[in-house]
């Protein structure tokens, strides 16, 4: 029996993440989105299902401090 090495491990670590993302890529086609954007949708959409309002509200604010900062830092 072979012993799997870690290039084996690494394949298999790439064909799994490749499939991953094409099937992001084919849910993305099928809404009309680029891959990015998809991602994004589906991240606020699990977010709002499990954060509370509360932590909404912290990543919010700690967004546009971030915002505010680089807007600044640009001038």
């Amino acid at each position: 029996m072979p012993i799997k090495t870690n290039i084996h491990k690494d394949k298999r670590a790439w064909r799994l993440s490749h499939e991953a993302f094409l099937t992001f890529q084919e849910l993305a086609h099928q809404q009309g989105l680029q891959t990015p954007a998809f991602l994004e949708v589906i991240s606020r959409e699990l977010a709002l299902q499990r954060l509370s309002e509360e932590q909404r509200a912290r990543i919010r604010a700690e967004a546009a401090r971030i915002a505010t900062e680089r807007k600044n830092e640009a001038s």
